[in-house]
């Protein structure tokens, strides 16, 4: 009986029986799965690794040479074209010998934050929906989000505390006027005393 144009026959390495697959699969060797565990199994050898020595599984459908990628790789970079292979980093010989890395007061970044670290970005994010947040001042009683430790503060609400000369109140709302929440100059906004009034003055947002 002929066989689909999509499948092939194959013979179980390990039982003897006859098995179609789709022709997409290749060269298949065992029926199922038990059959291929019993065949690799069967044909399971052990060798030693060729760079460390150590003993290394390998089977007929999958041959090895190598314990792990780290010797694979130390063994195909001994070429006359690596510099490494001529210099001896064994023991005392790496630069990285005893050294148990830089942790602590060891590293020289340790306790840089803020302005001391190179990631310093003066302090200033902008959130999804485009309004900016910038470090609020100490003792701010209303900071607008927190991260961790440092508090923050929108920013066009910090400019109009600095125009009015004191903190704004939690329901007193800051509107941009031409819409733009990246727009914080001071002429750009303006002050609602409430969002209720802000939304029956035709505003939705902040």
């Amino acid at each position: 009986m002929p066989y689909p144009k999509n499948q092939i026959s194959h013979i179980c390495k390990q039982c003897g029986k006859t098995f179609t697959t789709k022709a997409s699969r290749g060269k298949v060797n065992c029926c199922s799965r038990e059959c291929l565990t019993a065949f690799r199994n069967a044909t399971k050898t052990t060798i030693k690794c060729l760079e460390c020595g150590g003993d290394v599984a390998t089977y007929h459908l999958r041959p090895a040479r190598f314990c792990s990628k780290g010797c694979a790789t130390s063994y195909r970079n001994k070429t006359e074209s690596n510099p490494s292979h001529h210099r001896d980093l064994s023991g005392p010989n790496n630069p990285m010998y005893g050294k148990e890395g830089l942790r602590g007061a060891r590293n020289p970044m340790f306790g840089k934050t803020g302005i001391q670290n190179p990631a310093w970005r003066g302090g200033r994010k902008t959130r999804k929906d485009g309004y900016a947040l910038v470090i609020a001042p100490p003792e701010h009683p209303y900071p607008s989000d927190t991260n961790g430790h440092t508090a923050y503060i929108l920013e066009h609400r910090l400019i109009m505390e600095r125009l009015l000369g004191r903190y704004l109140e939690p329901q007193e709302v800051v509107h941009h006027i031409d819409g733009n929440p990246r727009n914080n100059e001071p002429n750009n906004l303006k002050l609602y005393p409430s969002q209720a009034e802000h939304i029956s003055d035709g505003h939705g947002d902040t």
